[in-house]
C-alpha cells in the first residue's frame, strides 16, 4: 500500500485477558487445533511458581506448551495464573514467529528478579520438560488419562507426605512419600507399569528419575499431578454426576 513494501507473515492468534483475580493468555495452536490440523504434536503441562516461592505473593502458574513431534518446533501455549502470564505467552509468540524450537527456548536468557520471576523462568522450565519427553529421558501420562488408570486399578504411587495424602488422594493410590521411597523399594513392583504423582509434578519426577537409575524401566510421571487432575476432573464430575476418582478434591 502506497508503494511501501510489507512482509505478511500471517496471524498466530495471541490474546490475553484479566478475569477477577486471574490472568490468562494464549498464542498459536492448542492441542485440539493441532490435532484437527493433522499435525504430529505433544505438549507439556506444568505449574511452577510465577516468582520465587519466598515471596509472599508467589502463586502457581498453569502453563501448557504445545510442540511439533519429533522436530520440537513450538506450536503454541496457554497460561493462567495470578502472575504475569502475558509476559510468558509473548515470549512463546515470538518463538513461534521465528520458527523457534524447544532447544531455542530452553537457552533464552531472560531477566530475573525474585519479585518478578524465577531464575529458571516458566518458559525455560517448560522447554526442558519437553526436551526430556522428546528425547525419551522419562515417560509421563496426561491428566486426561488418569481416570482410566484409577478405574483399571493401575499401580499409582502418591509421592506426597502422609498429611497431604490424608487430605485427599486417588482412590487406589499407595502413599509412598519421596522422603521414604528408598526404604520402601520392596513395595514398588518391577513387573508392571508404575504411575507416580505428587502435588504438582516435581517430587514425582524426582522419584521417577531415581527409580530409573535403580533399574526400574516402566515408571511414568503423571503430568499435572494431584492438583492438575483435581482441576481437570472437578467440573465434569459436577456436571455429569459421575463417580469421582479422588477421596476429596484439594486445590491447595
Amino acid at each position: 500500500m502506497y508503494g511501501i513494501p510489507n512482509r505478511n507473515i500471517g496471524v498466530i492468534g495471541s490474546s490475553s485477558i484479566h478475569l477477577f483475580d486471574l490472568n490468562a493468555a494464549s498464542t498459536g495452536l492448542n492441542a485440539r487445533t493441532a490435532e484437527q490440523a493433522g499435525m504430529m504434536y505433544d505438549y507439556v503441562y506444568l505449574m511452577p511458581g510465577d516468582k520465587v516461592g519466598l515471596m509472599p505473593d508467589s502463586n502457581p502458574m498453569h502453563f501448557k506448551l504445545v510442540y511439533e513431534y519429533p522436530t520440537g518446533r513450538i506450536l503454541g501455549a496457554q497460561a493462567i495464573g495470578k502472575g504475569n502470564v502475558d509476559k510468558r505467552i509473548d515470549i512463546i509468540a515470538t518463538m513461534i514467529t521465528m520458527n523457534g524450537t524447544l532447544e531455542d527456548l530452553k537457552d533464552l536468557e531472560l531477566t530475573y528478579s525474585p519479585m518478578l520471576g524465577t531464575a529458571k523462568d516458566v518458559v525455560n522450565h517448560a522447554a526442558l520438560v519437553g526436551l526430556n519427553l522428546l528425547q525419551g529421558r522419562y515417560k509421563e501420562v496426561k491428566v486426561s488419562q488418569v481416570r482410566e488408570l484409577v478405574e483399571s486399578n493401575a499401580f499409582i504411587i502418591d509421592a506426597r507426605e502422609k498429611g497431604e495424602y490424608n487430605a485427599g488422594h486417588f482412590k487406589n493410590a499407595v502413599n509412598i512419600p519421596l522422603s521414604e521411597f528408598r526404604q520402601r523399594l520392596d513395595e514398588i513392583p518391577k513387573g508392571q507399569p508404575v504411575y507416580i504423582h505428587c502435588r504438582s509434578g516435581q517430587r514425582s519426577y524426582n522419584m521417577v528419575m531415581a527409580l530409573q537409575n535403580l533399574g526400574y524401566e516402566n515408571v511414568y510421571n503423571i503430568s499435572g499431578s494431584y492438583l492438575g487432575v483435581n482441576l481437570y476432573e472437578y467440573f465434569n464430575d459436577l456436571v455429569t454426576g459421575r463417580e469421582r476418582i479422588v477421596t476429596e478434591y484439594n486445590f491447595k
